[in-house]
């Protein structure tokens, strides 16, 4: 018993890694290979996309930096990579799925609710715990379950998750919209520095503390990192971002990214 214990703990999240990249990789590919008919429009949606670099470039450079500083493993940051590119958006989409069944066929939901809150009820926890599962796979195959490592994963986890979504997003608006993609693209940008990455940065750093009952972070600090990650994500989808709250928002996730960055920062691990 105890040998098909170890077995599983050790290859069960190598084989649910595999499948969340293989799932991804699949639902990304099929959805940018539908071009509608506007084969023609390639070269400007990658054009378009290109835009993103805006905020890309200055966040790869600041997880250098925290690689460098932490002594991150290549190993945690190559996954990372590679699975929040990939599974994320798998484990989030199955996520969306099992929650919108739960609205439309348990709940019942009007049809007034699921446009106006649909998104602020769904994509904090499909996505967040999509992301989530990338770090603590990442973590577990690496060997690697520290508070330093899941800071940095979770911001590569999120950010990665960030560029696809803004990959596909425009792509839809460009061959499904049949609209030119800019206005898309330079909106997401706007939002990037604060989104993506700062909300998995925070619920990764709970998930850890939580998990692995860490004498450095109580389980209370634990709950509140991630009730900080769900909140944030909550309000950024709802009805209620707009505003003075466009404004207080982003402040909002900035001062808890380095609030967060600071406490894990101090921690002797």
């Amino acid at each position: 018993m105890r040998t098909i214990l170890h077995y599983c703990k050790t290859y069960f999240p190598i084989l649910l890694a595999s499948f969340g990249f293989v799932k991804g990789c699949q639902i990304i590919f099929e959805e940018l290979a539908k071009p509608n008919g506007m084969e023609a429009k390639y070269p400007l949606f990658l054009l378009t996309i290109s835009v993103a670099a805006l905020y890309i470039i200055p966040l790869v450079y600041f997880i250098r930096y925290l690689e460098k500083r932490y002594a991150i493993s290549k190993k945690v940051s190559h996954l990372s990579w590679i699975l929040g590119l990939t599974a994320g958006v798998a484990f989030s989409d199955y996520g969306h799925t099992a929650i919108g069944y739960f609205l439309l066929e348990i709940v019942k939901v009007s049809d007034d609710f699921r446009y106006d809150w649909g998104a602020a009820v769904s994509a904090p926890f499909a996505e967040e715990f999509g992301k989530a599962l990338v770090v603590v796979l990442v973590l577990l195959i690496a060997r690697k379950m520290t508070l330093k490592h899941a800071l940095v994963s979770g911001i590569i986890a999120g950010l990665s998750f960030q560029i696809v979504e803004d990959i596909m997003f425009t792509f839809r608006d460009m061959f499904i919209g049949k609209l030119d993609g800019f206005e898309t693209i330079i909106g997401r940008v706007g939002q990037a520095g604060w989104t993506h990455w700062v909300f998995t940065m925070l619920f990764a750093i709970g998930m850890v503390a939580l998990f692995t009952k860490q004498k450095s972070m109580s389980t209370v600090q634990g709950l509140f990192w991630i009730a900080a990650s769900i909140g944030l994500h909550f309000f950024f989808n709802s009805p209620l971002h707009t505003g003075i709250l466009t404004t207080l928002l982003p402040m909002a996730s900035v001062l808890l990214g380095l609030l967060a960055y600071r406490t894990v920062d101090q921690l002797t691990e």
